[in-house]
């Protein structure tokens, strides 16, 4: 089902506004990039507008009307034996949403949402910029790049390399006022544990199943995924869990002296900007395994890379020894930070007011 969120598409042929559709889904990761890089294209294009395409994925609608932002839904399929069925009633979808919105140019950010939506716009002939975030590209982003005028990536590579987009606000926060959400007293350093915007139910066990330990040589800050809060564990005074962070995150980032995270292309640029010495661990399997490649790519650049399969033997002594050695976790901050590219999202506006401008705007 298909939902537009906004009646400002009806005036759009009386408006004179370049209209940019960012679409992706399935989580946050793909989200919040793409409202990053809208906040600069609404200073570098005059008189701009943007709506969203997002999958059906509650998190998704929640981020984007808590952000009060225009959207529609799109109910797209993924790979297995009713595809190609499934895609064309997709596709049909996705017709009607751009002939609601009338895009200008097309952001993709990713996912299998893009694939009819992206499909669809290049057979109106409408201009389409490609992010990819991570260092190996997915299945629909490897079909979209067939299509796209422009490809910008977060990892070095023959393209656009201009990093991966963030939102600036997760450079502001404060750890003092994380110290008042968590009720820590800020005397031991703090480890921030997090599975991504859906959780990582192996990493919770693994924390839950190590958790004593774990507190004799810090305080922990838990974001444990949606649905994943474990009764079983309460907050304390030294431990903190919560099922998910919006603007909470970036206080949580500011406390941070140590971080345990999933090895995505998002976790891993908002840990780096923060210069927070990090250990990843992969989800294996999925996406041509990009998240181990991505932990690779992390660990070329200073920090820990461990397998969800060593983690009830080196867990506990790998966070120990970081929290036990300020002057390592300081050296991982210094290399690490150069992961970032911290005008990823103003570069990546610059591409598409660029192909705008050559395209002339006009489908």
């Amino acid at each position: 089902m298909d939902n537009t969120h906004s009646l400002s598409s009806i005036l759009y042929p009386f408006i004179h506004s370049k209209r940019i559709l960012f679409v992706g889904g399935g989580s946050i990761g793909h989200i919040a990039p793409a409202l990053a890089v809208w906040e600069e294209c609404k200073t570098l294009i005059p008189n701009s507008s943007a709506h969203f395409v997002c999958s059906p994925r509650p998190g998704d609608a929640q981020f984007l009307q808590e952000n009060d932002l225009e959207f529609s839904i799109l109910n797209a399929p993924r790979l297995s034996v009713f595809f190609p069925f499934a895609f064309l009633l997709a596709t049909g979808r996705a017709k009607k949403i751009l002939e609601t919105v009338q895009p200008d140019i097309i952001f993709s950010k990713g996912s299998y949402v893009s694939l009819p939506l992206c499909f669809a716009a290049k057979k109106k002939h409408i201009p389409i910029v490609l992010h990819e975030s991570d260092s190996v590209s997915g299945n629909a982003n490897r079909i979209v790049a067939r299509w796209a005028d422009q490809i910008c990536t977060g990892f070095p590579s023959n393209f656009h390399h201009t990093g991966n987009p963030f939102r600036a606000e997760m450079l502001h926060g404060s750890k003092e006022e994380a110290l008042n959400i968590v009720g820590f007293d800020g005397t031991k350093p703090i480890l921030l544990i997090t599975g991504g915007s859906q959780g990582a139910q192996v990493i919770n066990d693994a924390v839950a199943a190590q958790l004593d330990d774990l507190l004799l040589r810090c305080d922990i800050i838990h974001i444990t995924g949606r649905g994943k809060y474990n009764s079983a564990l309460p907050s304390t005074a030294h431990y903190y869990q919560t099922e998910f962070a919006h603007e909470e995150l970036a206080h949580f980032y500011a406390a941070a002296d140590l971080a345990i995270s999933r090895a995505g292309a998002g976790s891993i640029t908002e840990l780096a900007a923060n210069s927070i010495p990090s250990i990843f661990i992969p989800l294996r399997g999925v996406g041509h395994d990009h998240q181990y490649k991505n932990a690779q790519v992390a660990a070329e650049n200073g920090c820990i890379h461990l397998e969800q399969s060593d983690l009830s033997k080196k867990l506990l002594r790998t966070v120990h020894s970081l929290i036990e050695d300020s002057a390592k976790r300081n050296s991982m901050r210094e290399i690490f930070h150069d992961v970032c590219k911290p005008d990823a999202a103003l570069q990546i506006a610059k591409i598409i007011a660029q192909t705008l401008d050559s395209c002339g705007g006009d489908q």
